[in-house]
Parts: C-alpha cells; sequence; structure tokens
C-alpha cells in the first residue's frame, strides 16, 4: 500500500495533468469548474493537490475535458 508521501506525490501530478489539459482547452478554472458543476476553489484544490481526488470526481474533470481517465494517470505517472 501507498504511503502517504506517495499519494500526496500522486495528487499533485495528477492536478498538473489536469491542469494542462484544461489550459489546452482554453479554459479559466471557473469557466471549467460551472458546466461541471464543481465550485472552483474546489477544483483549484484538485489542480493543486490539496484534495484527495475520489474516481468519481477524477471521471466527472475526464468526461468535461473529454479525455479519458486513463490517459490522466498515465501521464501523471510519467511526471
Amino acid at each position: 500500500m501507498a504511503d502517504v508521501k506517495t499519494r500526496t506525490a500522486l495528487q499533485k501530478r495528477i492536478g498538473v495533468v489536469i491542469r494542462k489539459q484544461r489550459e489546452a482547452r482554453g479554459f479559466t478554472q471557473e469557466g471549467f469548474a460551472d458546466p461541471i458543476q464543481m465550485h472552483r476553489a474546489y477544483y483549484g484544490a484538485l489542480e493543486n493537490g490539496k484534495k484527495n481526488l475520489q474516481l468519481s470526481t477524477l471521471e466527472r474533470v475526464c468526461e468535461g475535458l473529454n479525455v479519458p481517465m486513463s490517459e490522466v494517470i498515465q501521464n501523471a505517472e510519467a511526471l
């Protein structure tokens, strides 16, 4: 089982990946968070790796970005 430090690092890397994907699509945090029915501050905390990301939340973000969850995870692992 991954220790807390490893999980936190993965959260941060996933945040980096979803930020890059969002920015590549020209969205602000608020402009992206609103359509996926997520508060901007919560979404910002996800991008900053400050919130533990549940799979259902990652799925909602990925659907909004139109990118497979597997791609986000693979890109995060490659960082």
